[in-house]
């Protein structure tokens, strides 16, 4: 009964937590090479407590942002967010009250996901030598190790990214795109919210942004 009490006071609220992740690796671009890369997610979880002190998280994406690199973007249609499908993260108790997540998949198929009539997902290259639309299927696995920080939640997550290309629009990336396997690092913060809560209008006043983990 102690222990089962001892749980219960360590695992966060049930309920709907505002959350935002930042994530830094690196991706081929054709023509120029492997570059930097940096992107950032807002999104929406659902926090339900295990029997065995631990907690799932259901977490919807709500805006993807990817940092330009050396005069490259690649964007993801804003209005095709919310479509890609949810992802469910079982966290487990440890030592020092943090929680562990070994690895969860999320991400899609060659199924039309966003709807505009092309497989997967479409992502939109503005690039000077090399632009066009990709068409892509991923697949992310992700580690995470995560404690409480007053009210909030923080987390140091690695993500493995397996991309492949299912088609493209412009002769270059047609010529030059290919399948590939991305290792990222970064951290995500989770903070509750009241039920109802949507996606955010005003993406800088989002209460799950400020500041990475120490």
């Amino acid at each position: 009964m102690i222990l089962a009490l001892a749980l219960a006071l360590l695992t966060p609220a049930p309920g709907l937590w505002a959350g935002f992740q930042e994530v830094e690796g690196s991706r081929a671009i054709p023509v120029i090479g492997k570059v930097k890369t940096r992107s950032q997610t807002w999104f929406l979880a659902t926090l339900t407590p295990r029997a065995d002190g631990g907690f799932r998280l259901e977490q919807r994406p709500c805006r993807v942002e990817i940092a330009p690199v050396l005069g490259v973007s690649v964007r993801l249609d804003p209005a095709a967010v919310p479509r890609l499908p949810a992802a469910t993260a079982d966290f487990t108790p440890e030592a020092d009250g943090l929680f562990g997540a070994a690895g969860w998949t999320s991400g899609w198929d060659a199924t039309d996901v966003d709807g505009d009539g092309h497989p997967g997902v479409t992502l939109a290259v503005n690039a000077p030598l090399c632009g066009g639309r990709l068409y892509v299927a991923s697949t992310s696995t992700t580690q995470a190790r995560l404690k409480a920080q007053g009210e909030a939640l923080e987390a140091r997550v690695a993500v493995r990214v397996e991309q492949r290309v299912l088609g493209a629009d412009g002769a270059c990336l047609k010529a030059t795109a290919d399948d590939e396997v991305q290792a990222l690092t970064g951290w995500f913060r989770l903070v509750p919210v009241p039920p109802g809560t949507g996606c955010p209008t005003d993406p800088a006043a989002w209460p799950a942004i400020p500041g990475a983990p120490r």
